[in-house]
């Protein structure tokens, strides 16, 4: 598999701001991500005391899967006080988009590296956001079809969405195996197709809830990396989570205070605002089988669901005794994977580490250290066949992932229309506009003639507008096979006006090229690096 990085002109400036150390972001991020020194800060730091016992629930946790030695022995480390690299995920359908298998490969990559170079073992740990309530985002994929060069979208369907954590939700199999169906409908069946229909199938009957089954093919891809897998929901985490959680309702008109205050420092300083929440409790219930944000009103904890309403004493004392039932927000999530694990760095997509920046008083709030903040790696993939078409269009691979093909197939079909009817069709439209100010100067002043003349105008110079579309619609009929290889390039490496990892699921790529083709034998071992990575498998 090749690889190689390239530039991209990013429309926003926020990675090359912390590439460059900014300075704007410094006040809100306690470590400079480009500085080598911070890595081993955070490397010597003293533990927090916890490690025993999160590795013993990350065991348990995965104790129904089968375990690389990797695996065992990054739990054992972990165990033992070692430091991790850590990011998430909601558990999307088949994985969700590619960009969740990226966010693994950095943790993994950047762990490896800093292993390496610091001679100690660093975990990659990847935390699955089970606790998550919104069943919308994570049960639908999208499949790209080649011989129609169009993307499909694959839904699992329920008549009854859960409206409670998806960690809590217990999938029909069958109706998963026809979203499987439907999703390999849009593909070739190649020589791996059923080899991986047998893998989905087989996890689909062992593993019963949304997140294990999730959880599952993620550990089948990235096990032989060592990868340890935790899910934020899990009753076990609850438990060691008891008084961080009792500290979040204790303090929860500070937390919000301070998050409410770093909020407007960062959008004076010019970043933009990303969180967006009407609570001032900054946690979740679960009551009536529904999970509900909590809020403080006139001295009582109230639900947005229901009519239930807690005194302090009251959700302190459920804190206690049933831990299980409560879980975080976008606000304390963050603060609570950090309180948990001793973490080196966060890597997340784009716009989780701009939150990031919104909780630095948070952080200094509660007394948790920020972790360095890093980008995923962002990966695109090129087969044989698109490359062939691009050359032959003579494109540009960055202009491609940044744009799209719009503008170069606007010029194809200009190329490839007579540059004589444009120029007298535009010259048409100019006349018009000249004979109607002529017009409207005559009947100024007179409302009837002025609104008749206008209108006049306007259907003339709509009709030559049509004309122009019309004979440049049918230059695109004239050339379909061209116009059908634009629609492969972009709904390939541009789909949705975006990046491919955004947008396809991996289980296209192991389609195509086998169900190993993540494994460390077929792709190639990634450096960590800013810029954008094309893979050509």
């Amino acid at each position: 598999m090749d690889c190689m990085t390239t530039k991209l002109n990013d429309k926003d400036q926020f990675i090359e701001k912390i590439k460059n150390s900014d300075s704007t972001l410094a006040a809100f991020y306690n470590y400079d991500a480009m500085n080598e020194q911070n890595y081993k800060l955070k490397l010597d730091q003293a533990t927090n005391g916890r490690e025993k016992a999160v590795a013993a629930v990350i065991s348990n946790y995965m104790e129904d899967l089968s375990l690389s030695e990797a695996q065992e022995n990054n739990i054992a480390q972990l165990q033992q006080g070692a430091k991790v690299i850590i990011g998430g995920q909601q558990a999307g359908l088949f994985g969700g988009p590619l960009y969740t298998f990226h966010k693994i490969f950095s943790i993994i990559s950047l762990s490896n590296s800093l292993s390496s170079k610091y001679n100690q073992q660093v975990i990659p740990v990847f935390w699955i956001a089970g606790e998550d309530h919104d069943f919308e985002e994570v049960n639908h994929t999208f499949t790209y079809n080649n011989k129609e060069a169009k993307l499909y979208k694959t839904k699992y369907h329920t008549m009854e969405p859960p409206e409670t954590s998806v960690s809590n939700y217990y999938p029909n199999k069958l109706q998963l195996k026809d979203a499987l169906k439907q999703f390999l409908k849009q593909q070739p069946e190649t020589n791996h197709t059923k080899e991986l229909i047998e893998l989905c199938h087989s996890i689909i009957e062992r593993y019963d809830s949304w997140t294990d089954i999730f959880k599952a093919l993620l550990h089948e891809v990235f096990k032989a990396y060592g990868l340890l897998l935790i899910d934020a929901h899990n009753p076990d985490l609850r438990q060691i989570e008891k008084p961080f959680i009792q500290t979040i309702i204790e303090q929860h008109e500070t937390i919000d205070h301070a998050f409410r205050a770093t909020q407007g420092q960062t959008m004076a300083a010019g970043l933009n605002q990303m969180i967006q929440t009407n609570t001032n409790v900054h946690l979740f219930l679960e009551e009536d089988n529904m999970r509900q944000l909590i809020s403080y009103e006139n001295g009582e904890f109230v639900l947005t669901k229901s009519d239930k309403r807690y005194s302090k004493h009251e959700l302190l004392q459920l804190a206690e005794q049933e831990p299980e039932r409560f879980s975080n927000n976008v606000v304390t999530r963050p603060l609570m994977e950090e309180w948990l694990f001793n973490t080196v760095a966060f890597i997340g997509g784009p716009s989780e580490i701009k939150y990031w920046a919104e909780l630095h008083g948070v952080f200094n709030t509660l007394s948790v250290d920020m972790p360095i903040v890093l980008p995923r790696l962002r990966i695109s993939y090129i087969n044989e066949r698109i490359e062939k078409v691009i050359n032959k269009y003579q494109l540009s691979v960055d202009d491609i992932l940044t744009n799209g093909v719009h503008n170069a197939k606007a010029s194809f079909i200009r190329e490839h229309a007579s540059q004589t009817v444009i120029d007298q069709i535009e010259e048409m439209k100019q006349q018009q506009q000249s004979f109607y100010e002529t017009i409207k100067s005559e009947v100024a002043g007179n409302n009837d003639n002025e609104q008749l003349v206008a209108k006049n105008n306007d259907i003339h110079l709509t009709q030559y507008d049509y004309l122009l579309k019309r004979y440049l619609l049918n230059i695109e009929r004239e050339n379909a096979i061209s116009m059908k290889h634009f629609n492969e390039i972009n709904e390939s490496l541009h789909p949705m006006d975006g990046l491919q990892e955004r947008i396809w699921n991996p289980l296209q790529i192991m389609n195509e090229y086998g169900i190993d083709v993540f494994s460390p034998s077929t792709y190639p071992p990634l450096r960590y690096t800013f810029d954008h990575i094309i893979l050509k498998p």
